[in-house]
């Protein structure tokens, strides 16, 4: 019996499907809008041509999650990717900038539709993982987020000097959205609201993780944003590609000896760093490119629960 648990344990490793300890580890609480320095040590700026262009998240020590969009048309030498920065004022002390190696964006991506907008960015060389560097981890491949689940979205705060900022959002099903807002999605993506109702500020949001915190302290992104602005006053729902619906697309795309790492959500038992439904962690404060999307359920995998 014991060989076979040891059994079971190295192949789920070799599989990718355990999380790393380091990621989705930040230090301290978050106690309001603005992001104290290292509160979100994954977010990644995405400048072309010296231009905020998208956002994306560090998902390992040289690999960046954002969406396939970013680099329509775009010469990715031009691209220069900044991790460690808090804000667009200026230069940070603690923040690090790399080139483009390459990008791995999903082969069946879809402009129009942005059914499989999500892409793998390959930084020039791999960062020096620190408090204020790290990786998020990663919605596993069978994780339900079921109607009325909080989330949360980092971005850049277009009210208050480009400051980091972070907004509450809830999950809405996928036929609820559909049915509300008269939009079409497909099982890969996600649909949020705003919530709760008050004034909040506009985020810059293109690329940006979508996240949710377990009983353990540890964050889990469960979207990467399709939405260039995610602001109250639009009318449109925030929309995301559903990560977990890539688990082994991701595995299979990323390369070198820093993998990234997996929780299911909701977990089935307590403990570790397996992810389970919890409170906000403190007072955060929580449209659209698109307002149309065809039916287009082109990657494997398992339809997730969409209440």
């Amino acid at each position: 019996m014991r060989f076979s648990l040891v059994l079971v344990l190295v192949v789920a490793l070799s599989e990718g499907a355990d999380v790393q300890p380091s990621c989705g580890r930040v230090s301290g609480s978050v106690g309001g809008q603005d992001i104290p320095p290292g509160r979100w040590p994954w977010f990644a700026h995405l400048y072309y041509q010296q231009n905020l262009l998208c956002s994306g998240s560090l998902i390992s020590d040289q690999w960046v999650l954002t969406e396939a969009n970013c680099f329509q048309g775009a010469n990715i030498s031009a691209f220069t990717v900044v991790l460690g920065r808090t804000n667009q004022t200026g230069s940070d002390p603690n923040e690090v900038s790399r080139g483009i190696n390459q990008t791995v964006c999903h082969p069946l991506s879809n402009q129009e539709t942005s059914d499989n907008n999500i892409c793998l960015v390959q930084l020039s060389s791999p960062v020096e993982l620190s408090d204020h560097i790290s990786p998020v981890c990663l919605a596993a491949e069978n994780s339900t987020f079921p109607n009325g689940t909080f989330s949360w979205i980092t971005g850049n705060n277009l009210d208050d000097n480009k400051e980091l900022s972070a907004l509450q959002l809830q999950i809405l099903g996928n036929t609820k959205c559909q049915d509300r807002f008269f939009i079409t999605i497909t099982d890969n993506m996600i649909c949020t609201r705003y919530d709760p109702p008050m004034e909040q500020p506009c985020l810059i949001t293109t690329g940006a993780p979508l996240l949710i915190r377990n009983n353990d302290l540890v964050w889990i992104q469960l979207g990467v944003s399709t939405t260039g602005q995610i602001c109250r006053k639009n009318f449109s729902p925030p929309l995301f590609t559903r990560v977990s619906r890539y688990q082994e697309w991701i595995i299979q795309s990323v390369t070198g000896s820093s993998q990234p790492g997996f929780a299911t959500f909701p977990s089935a038992g307590g403990g570790g760093v397996s992810a389970s439904t919890s409170s906000p962690p403190g007072p955060i404060t929580t449209p659209h490119r698109r307002t149309s999307y065809a039916r287009h359920n082109s990657h494997h995998g398992t339809p997730e629960d969409h209440v």
